[in-house]
């Protein structure tokens, strides 16, 4: 267990619940695949955040034994959908937990291997291609979608701070897939299954330069790479425009309620400061200090190919001020998508949000 500050521990005890939080993340478990019923079912059981990730991973358990049964019977969709639910609620579980980091890995661990187990009952032609990209001495692991035509563009998709490669980049890189692209989900560095062998770092674009040389090296599949975008949301939503300026190897870039730099300290709830610290490895703010402030877009060349940035007007993480920050650095064809009752990721008009990034996308890479 994590030693608390008493701010943090009044938050986690009276302030995390349904009528004040919980609520605001249910598009996110929605589109993670988590059956809004279920989602509702477990969240009845919690009396407070601490016993947040222990209920959450007893409905995975659950889910996993179902699919094991529909497994044993034959019922290979079945067992699949079960599989993939089962690792959306173990994501769910480890959300922002860092109560306990043991215990939010382990969480993590479980979502891989339920997702693992989905993936191999998609028939051969809808299966994800793992892969492994060597970078720095470790791997960066990834999915890649196949749309089943050659020479089409590839979107590569870049997590957010807490996000892992097998769940909502699960939903988003589908709709991306409909729509035309070669899809490739990763965990970076500091993110998913790459945090055990490294840290997030300051130049994360360089990873993102990785996984384009090399589909360049080798493309045994058919992708057309004078075509890649890049989209990334949360945090991801600044990674994204900064990995484009570094790399002129993507056409474009889509960023959804990104920063443009990160506030002082004191502005910032402590439990993203949490985040922060787990993703970068860093023990306390002091020691993080120098690489936060690194975090500024107008450290990048000016992006001069096609950005989207998409845009809350109620996002309580970043505000619309990020966003116009973004846009004064950005110095090609810009467009903001702004929604002024928007949520952080705008996940309340995600009805709305998917397809316009989808239409932005074929514009832009498929004209």
């Amino acid at each position: 267990m994590e030693k608390l500050s008493v701010k943090e521990k009044i938050m986690y005890r009276f302030i995390f619940n349904e009528k004040r939080v919980y609520r605001h993340w249910y598009g996110r478990f929605l589109i993670s695949g988590v059956d809004l019923g279920r989602i509702q079912r477990v969240i009845s059981r919690i009396k407070n955040f601490y016993g947040w990730c222990t209920e959450w991973s007893k409905e995975g358990e659950e889910l996993e034994k179902l699919a094991e049964d529909a497994l044993s019977k034959g019922n290979t969709y079945s067992a699949r959908c079960l599989f993939q639910e089962a690792a959306a609620c173990f994501h769910v579980g480890q959300h922002i937990y860092f109560i306990d980091i043991e215990r939010k890995n382990k969480a993590q661990e479980r979502a891989r291997a339920n997702y693992k187990r989905a993936i191999e009952l998609y028939d051969e032609d809808k299966r994800q291609i793992r892969i492994e990209i060597p970078f720095r001495g470790t791997v960066i692991p990834g999915y890649l979608r196949l749309v089943g035509k050659p020479n089409r563009p590839l979107i590569i998709y870049i997590n957010g701070l807490d996000n892992i490669k097998e769940i909502e980049n699960h939903y988003g890189g589908n709709l991306r897939l409909d729509a035309g692209f070669n899809v490739f989900a990763f965990d970076g560095p500091g993110q998913g299954e790459m945090w055990k062998d490294m840290k997030m770092i300051p130049d994360y674009e360089k990873a993102v330069s990785a996984i384009i040389d090399y589909f360049e090296e080798s493309n045994p599949y058919d992708i057309d790479l004078e075509r890649i975008g890049t989209e990334g949301w949360s945090f991801g939503g600044y990674l994204s425009p900064k990995a484009a300026a570094f790399d002129r190897g993507i056409c474009c870039a889509v960023g959804n309620s990104g920063v443009g730099y990160l506030p002082q300290v004191k502005k910032v709830n402590p439990i993203y400061i949490r985040e922060y610290l787990y993703v970068t490895g860093f023990k306390d703010f002091e020691e993080a200090k120098a690489e936060w402030d690194e975090v500024d877009i107008k450290k990048a060349p000016p992006l001069d190919r096609p950005l989207l940035l998409i845009h809350g007007g109620k996002d309580n993480i970043f505000p619309k001020e990020q966003a116009d920050y973004i846009m004064d650095w950005a110095a090609g064809e810009k467009e903001l998508k702004y929604y002024p009752d928007g949520d952080h990721c705008c996940i309340n008009f995600e009805d709305e949000v998917h397809p316009y990034i989808n239409d932005w996308f074929r514009r832009h890479l498929l004209k």
